[in-house]
């Protein structure tokens, strides 16, 4: 028997604290970790720290949370007991989406989610809707589409799955990654990472359709 490790994540980024203004709830972020070490998570999220619309699904490190100023970050962690064979198949998963560079971060989703509470788009995910796919991948039963699912919605769902003592602080460790992460951009860069980010969503909400995306079917 192996374990998955989902990992909720308070965000101390820019809009991170912004949206725990807004609806009071501590965690912005969510990632699954492979190994009880936590050393190294999995998620639909920013590629840089300072390049939020350059988004897919990447590794991520403790020093991508606690960066900068920061040497811990608040999480909550949850353990999901899982077949070898199932194991297997969710690591297989992620090592297919991290080969795939045509899977980026569905940013209309994200946008829209208090409104509609989530839709399926073409090889773009957030890390909610990644995140509940793994949870079912593992045998958790859903009750309503892995892409309706918010945070709130997943610690909800695991309640009875939480990692013994484990809610708290997480302890930042330094990364062969990190200088790369925190890397400057400019406001030219930005706004050409947004337009294009929009234009890739729009032209894949038109010409193309999510059951394609064979990975999430």
């Amino acid at each position: 028997m192996k374990h998955i490790y989902i990992v909720l994540i308070e965000s101390y980024t820019g809009l991170g604290k912004l949206l725990k203004k807004f609806t009071g709830y501590r965690y912005e972020h969510i990632a699954v970790s492979l190994d009880k070490s936590l050393t190294e998570f999995y998620s639909f999220s920013r590629k840089q720290h300072h390049h939020p619309f350059a988004a897919g699904f990447m590794k991520e490190c403790r020093d991508y949370y606690a960066f900068e100023e920061y040497q811990k970050f608040y999480s909550k962690i949850f353990s999901i007991p899982v077949t070898e064979e199932k194991y297997d198949e969710i690591r297989s998963f992620i090592d297919r989406l991290l080969e795939d560079d045509e899977q980026i971060f569905n940013l209309f989703a994200m946008l829209t989610t208090p409104i509609i509470h989530g839709f399926r788009l073409y090889k773009a995910h957030n890390c909610m809707d990644f995140t509940a796919k793994v949870i079912e991948m593992s045998g958790v039963k859903l009750d309503k589409p892995y892409y309706k699912y918010d945070i709130p919605d997943i610690e909800k769902l695991l309640v009875g799955y939480q990692y013994p003592m484990k809610e708290g602080y997480v302890k930042r460790i330094d990364s062969d990654e990190y200088e790369k992460y925190v890397e400057k951009s400019n406001f030219v860069t930005g706004v050409f990472e947004f337009l294009h980010a929009v234009k890739t969503l729009t032209v894949r909400l038109i010409t193309k359709k999510p059951e394609e995306d064979k990975e999430f079917n």
